[in-house]
Formats: structure tokens, C-alpha cells, sequence
């Protein structure tokens, strides 16, 4: 008989085994043999795993982390596919290195992502947009596809010996002594006055970099080896992305000259310098005009993207290896940038927009501003593999999907349903008027295709391509695009028959779809939970549903019944949400709601000075299980109790220990680790639960 290591050794080898020879296997029997191996090799794990842990671990000790092993095991499957919307505003700051805005780059950012894996069972991110914003417009969906925004550049990476140490530890600590604002305040809401500056001025993050582009200079004229390193990747950087890059930073240069980027303000040549119309030759003169005239300000914003470059790729990579994959959100629009380097491929006059009976005054149209594409210079593209009918604006998005799969494992691609009935209007005389096109069919989504095939040398997998189908035009995208790409949803519209079992009576099959109770345009979940008539029509529906009593969202714990009942009417609304999600293949949340937060992230289709800018604080897991104590949040033993009691499971001893969990959470008690050890040292923790 094997001694329980050696087995566990055997049975881990003998699945690896099976795994690497599978994709090998062309005869369905050797396929079945190799499945039986990998079946059976992992069977011989469980049973000497746990025979270590009792045998090595205080009594009261192994009894919780074989009911955590057995919870895992078994609630695994339910969270597969579970992740997280992140907002880089949303992300917390280094206590002493706040600076008024967080950042997925940040090595911070590494460590909460990894808390909230940790405890969700996340298997990937989808991200806000990380293009460039401005002080007059902090939106992420104004910004642009190529260009990052400065304002999420790590400015701590900068003091590392990779970064050339640019800037010094004092530097980034300075930032956070010097913030005038309320410092309590910022822990929950981003500045971007702080960061970006106000009334045409610079804030302290393009400061920050000028700084250390200084330093960078200086460092090349001393021949500082570590810089030097750095300037060689500078230099790779330039040529590789040179195709945007250099138009890029020259509307940025001539926004800076011209004090606008409102090109209609701007010289006929500068304005008009990518027209075809314009001489090669006259064009090519200005260009080096302003090359030499400007170059100083020409190099610092090409560091201030190779900077932004490469922390993407160093964050890109340690959430990977994390098992966290990252989906990028691509915008339907272009910015004025991209525009005036492609002027040919846009339509004068005409925007993209959407139906709304809301909108009376313009028309019933949501007027979104964003110049349309001509999709008259589509071209055609019926096959992923051959690229040669596209037209021009075909090449343009063949080109920015190809550089989305560079950057991100997967892409959510933003009002998707515009490239399927596109949704166009303009302006005449001051009115609003909807101007028909054609059908798209599936061109452009077949052109995202050779976009990830051309990255990944290999077919795009559908489930790397996310589609958000929300809104009145949306129907036939939908109709189109089932089961062939995963759409995603939210309840907050339940009422609306957006929800699981209504999706799947509509022809979705389970897991071609992510559901989440919220995402960045709805209203928070505990603000959502007050609006009467919601709260009482969703739980209404989830009874009829399921076949529930609102009775299996509630607690034992005292802290629960001490409420109200009203507060626990809303408390129970909050986890039947969170439940819902878990019913299905696929799910996400936002980190607000995760973390139970009451500020929304954005108010859609309304200009608010709250928009974008919801924080977690730097004491995240403090923070974290005090809202959970009080009955705030992402409870997950709690929401996968309840989703197995509402799929109607028979495993009543995993969905007891799940609820055992969740009451443990649900109680007072330590919100950090180490104050749970301490707690643990000194014998208290028995006083606080018994876990049985």
C-alpha cells in the first residue's frame, strides 16, 4: 500500500499524464481511457490529502479546512466562470502612497485582486476602458482605443530598478502628504482634480511623469546602465507601434499648440494633414517641421505611452499567472485622434446613437456624440481567413481588434449591437434625425475573428469575445449572435424579464450568456434593494421561478435578527440577487456591490461629479468583512447555499456547511487575518463561533 504522499504523488502524475497526452489522441477509444486515467488519478488525491491535514493539524483546525476542501470541491463548478467588473478608479491605494486614484498596473492592485480571487473564486477581469481621458471628460468611454491614459500609470513602479528608479520612494510619498482635500473622503472617491488638473492646468500625475521623463534624459546622458536598458525598450516601442503612435502624439502636440483638440480651430494644414487630398510631400514637411520644432514635447508623450506599455504588460502578465484572465472593453467609438489620422474612414455629420422615448427633446434619440464609421468602405470579410475584400474602415477595425488581442486575453465589445443595425443619426438645422443603414450581418464580428486568429495564431474562441446587446435596437443582434457569442445581462432589469430562467425560455443555452445583478450604469445593489416596487416585483418572479420561499435568504445570526424589518426586507433582496447569479454557468459583479458599497459608479446619460469616481478603501479586508458582518455585500458561502436550494439540489450537507460559513461571516468577529490569528493565539476564537 502506497504511504499517502507517494499516492497523492501517483495520483497527480498520473492526470498530468493523461491531460498532456489527450490533445495527442485522434481514436475516440484511446480518448475514453485517457478521460478514465485522468478520472481515476484524481481520485487518489482526496482521500490521502485529508488523511495528512488530520493527522498534522489541530483537531478544530482540520474540521474547518476539510469543510472549506469538501465546500471547494463541490461549489468549484458553480463559480467557473465567475468575474469581476474593475474600474481602475475603483481600485484601492497603498496606505502612505495615496494618490487620489487607484490603478490595476499598481503592484497594490496585484495583491487586492489576488483577496478578492482569493475569496470569490474569480477567473477572470473585465476592465474598464484604459484609454486617455481629460480633465474636462472623466469618462472611460470617451476615451481613446490606442493611447492609454496617464492618469492609471503606477507612479510607485517608477522608484523600481526595471522603471530605471525615475522617481524616488519620498517622491510618491510626498503626493499623498501634499493632498489638500479630505483624506477620509479619498479613501472612498477618486480626485481626478487632484490628478488631472483643473482649468487648463497640469495635476500632479503628468508632474509626476515629467519628472521622471527628466530623470530619464539625464540618465541616457550619463549612460546609467539601468536606463539605458529601459531606453533600448523605449526605442522597440516606438517602432512597433509606430503606426498610431506617431499621429497620435502629433494631434496631442498640436492640441498642446493650438491650446484645443477641436481641429475646426486649427491651421487648414494641421487640420487637414491626413487627408488624401493633401500633398504627400507638403504633408511629410510639416510633420518634420513639427519634429524638430516640438520634439522634446513629441518624446515625452511617446515615454508617457511606452510607460503606460509596459505596466500594462507587467499587470497583464501577474494576473495570468494569478489564473485570472483579462478581458479589455472595447469602445464602439474612436477618439478625435484617431478621427483626424483616419478622416476618410469617418462620416461628416453623422453620430452614433440609440432609440429612447426618454430623449423627447432631442428627437427620442440618445445623442452619444460619437462620429459613426462610413460603413460604406466596410468591405466584405465572410471568412476569417481571407482579409482581402475589406474596404477601408474594415482595415481600421481589423487593426484595432488586433491590437486589443495584443493587449487583453479577451475583448467585451461595447454596444455591440451597432455593428449588426446600426443606430445613426445627425444634426440639421438643430434637429435630430435618425439616418437608416443596412444590416451589417456578421462581417464585423468575423473581422474580430481574424483579429484574434492573426494574435493567437489559432481560432478565437467565441468565449473571448463578450457582447454587450442592452437596449431598444439590440433585438435582432441578439437574435443573430445566440449561442454563438456570450451576451451579457443584468437583473437590475428583472422586471423586464431579464433574468436566468426567462433567458433560458428564450433559446439562450446555459453558459452562452453572463448574468450580474448590477453592472456600471445601474444603480447600486443596496440602492436598489430600497426601491419598492423592484424589491417586491424581482423576488416575486424568482418565487414563481425557482419554487422558493424567501425564507432561505435569511440569517440565524443575531446581528441579522436585531434588525428591522424593513433593513432585513432589503437585506434579503441583496442575497437573493447575488443567489440568482449563481443558478447559472456564468456570472460577474462589480466590485461596489461586491464589497456592498451605496454609491453607484455612473449615473448613464447625465453629466454627476460622482461619476467614475467609487473607491475601495486602502483597509480593503477590514472593510470587507465588517460589511459583511453587517450584512452588506458579497456573502458567496451564503449565495451558493441559496442558488443550490433554488436549483432544487439534494446535497443538504454541502448547502448546511455553506450556510454554516455564511453565518460565520454574517456574525462580529475579526475582519482581518491577522486579527483572526491573533484572536486564534490567545483561544478566543470559540467565544466568537463554533464551527461544527
Amino acid at each position: 500500500i502506497l504511504a499517502p504522499k507517494k499516492m497523492i504523488f501517483a495520483g497527480i502524475f498520473a492526470a498530468g499524464s493523461s491531460v498532456i497526452f489527450f490533445p495527442f489522441a485522434t481514436v475516440a477509444f484511446v480518448e475514453i481511457i485517457l478521460f478514465a486515467i485522468l478520472g481515476f488519478g484524481l481520485s487518489m488525491v482526496r482521500g490521502p490529502l485529508m488523511k495528512i491535514i488530520t493527522e498534522n493539524t489541530e483537531p478544530s483546525a482540520a474540521r474547518k479546512i476539510c469543510v472549506f476542501f469538501s465546500a471547494a470541491s463541490f461549489a468549484g463548478p458553480m463559480i467557473a466562470s465567475l468575474f469581476a467588473i474593475v474600474f481602475d478608479f475603483n481600485v484601492p491605494s497603498e496606505r502612505g502612497k495615496n494618490t487620489a486614484i487607484g490603478t490595476t498596473w499598481s503592484e497594490n492592485s496585484n495583491k487586492f485582486l489576488s483577496f478578492v480571487k482569493d475569496f470569490t473564486g474569480i477567473s477572470s477581469i473585465q476592465l474598464q476602458p484604459q484609454g486617455r481621458i481629460t480633465q474636462y471628460t472623466t469618462s472611460p468611454y470617451s476615451g481613446s482605443t490606442y493611447a492609454y491614459g496617464c492618469h492609471i500609470i503606477d507612479l510607485n513602479k517608477l522608484t523600481k530598478d526595471d522603471y530605471g528608479s525615475l522617481l524616488s520612494s519620498s517622491d510618491i510619498v510626498m503626493l499623498d502628504k501634499n493632498y489638500k482635500g479630505n483624506k477620509v473622503d479619498r479613501e472612498y472617491k477618486t480626485d481626478y482634480t487632484y490628478i488631472l488638473g483643473e482649468n487648463g492646468l497640469e495635476g500632479i500625475q503628468e508632474q509626476a511623469l515629467r519628472k521622471a521623463y527628466n530623470s530619464f534624459k539625464k540618465g541616457i546622458s550619463t549612460e546609467n546602465p539601468k536606463i539605458l536598458k529601459l531606453n533600448e525598450e523605449f526605442e522597440t516601442f516606438k517602432e512597433k507601434n509606430k503606426s498610431w503612435l506617431e499621429n497620435d502624439t502629433l494631434f496631442e502636440t498640436l492640441s498642446t499648440i493650438y491650446g484645443t483638440s477641436d481641429t475646426k480651430k486649427w491651421n487648414k494644414i494641421d487640420r487637414e494633414l491626413n487627408f488624401k487630398s493633401t500633398p504627400v510631400l507638403k504633408r511629410e514637411q510639416r510633420i518634420k517641421e513639427l519634429n524638430k520644432q516640438y520634439q522634446d514635447v513629441i518624446d515625452f508623450k511617446n515615454f508617457v505611452q511606452f510607460i503606460a506599455d509596459k505596466q500594462q504588460k507587467d499587470s497583464r502578465q501577474n494576473l495570468n499567472e494569478q489564473g485570472i484572465k483579462l478581458y479589455g472593453d472595447c469602445l464602439i467609438g474612436f477618439s478625435d485622434s484617431e478621427i483626424w489620422s483616419n478622416p476618410s474612414c469617418f462620416r461628416e455629420n453623422l453620430y452614433y446613437g440609440g432609440p429612447d422615448p426618454a430623449c423627447s427633446e432631442t428627437n427620442n434619440i440618445q445623442t452619444w456624440g460619437l462620429r459613426a464609421l462610413d460603413y460604406t468602405k466596410l468591405g466584405e470579410c465572410s471568412d476569417v481567413n481571407d482579409l482581402s475584400n475589406l474596404g477601408e474602415v474594415g482595415k481600421l477595425l481589423y487593426k484595432k481588434y488586433t491590437t486589443f488581442f495584443e493587449r487583453y486575453d479577451g475583448v467585451r465589445v461595447d454596444a455591440a449591437w451597432q455593428f449588426v443595425t446600426p443606430f445613426i443619426y445627425q444634426v440639421v438645422n438643430g434637429n435630430y434625425e435618425e439616418v437608416k443603414l443596412p444590416e451589417i450581418n456578421f462581417t464585423i464580428f468575423n473581422i474580430m475573428q481574424a483579429a484574434a486568429k492573426n494574435v493567437n495564431g489559432k481560432e478565437c474562441s467565441t468565449d473571448n469575445i463578450m457582447l454587450e446587446l442592452v437596449g431598444m435596437s439590440a433585438d435582432r443582434s441578439r437574435q443573430m449572435t445566440l449561442n454563438k457569442y456570450p451576451h451579457l445581462y443584468t437583473t437590475a432589469y428583472s422586471e423586464y424579464d431579464e433574468r436566468p430562467v426567462k433567458f433560458i425560455e428564450r433559446g439562450y443555452a446555459n453558459g452562452n450568456f453572463y448574468v450580474g445583478a448590477t453592472n456600471h450604469d445601474n444603480d447600486s445593489l443596496i440602492n436598489l434593494a430600497k426601491d419598492d416596487y423592484k424589491r417586491t416585483k424581482h423576488l416575486s418572479d424568482m418565487k414563481s421561478d425557482f419554487g422558493i420561499t424567501e425564507d432561505i435568504f435569511e440569517f440565524d445570526s443575531k446581528e441579522y435578527r436585531k434588525q428591522n424589518k424593513k433593513d432585513r426586507e432589503y437585506e434579503n433582496y441583496r442575497t437573493a440577487k447575488f443567489s440568482e447569479l449563481f443558478t447559472t454557468a456564468k456570472q460577474f459583479f462589480t466590485l461596489p456591490d461586491m464589497f456592498g458599497m451605496s454609491e453607484r459608479i455612473n449615473i448613464s446619460g447625465k453629466v454627476d461629479k460622482n461619476n467614475w469616481s467609487v473607491r475601495i478603501p486602502s483597509d480593503y479586508e477590514g472593510f470587507y468583512y465588517s460589511q459583511l458582518s453587517k450584512g452588506f455585500g458579497l456573502n458567496i458561502p451564503k449565495a451558493l447555499a441559496s442558488a443550490l436550494k433554488m436549483n432544487g439540489s439534494k446535497k443538504t450537507s454541502l448547502i448546511e456547511k455553506n450556510n454554516e460559513l455564511a453565518e460565520i461571516l454574517r456574525s462580529d468577529g475579526p475582519t482581518t487575518e491577522q486579527e483572526a490569528n491573533i484572536a486564534a493565539e490567545k483561544g478566543l476564537l470559540d467565544k466568537i463561533f463554533v464551527y461544527k
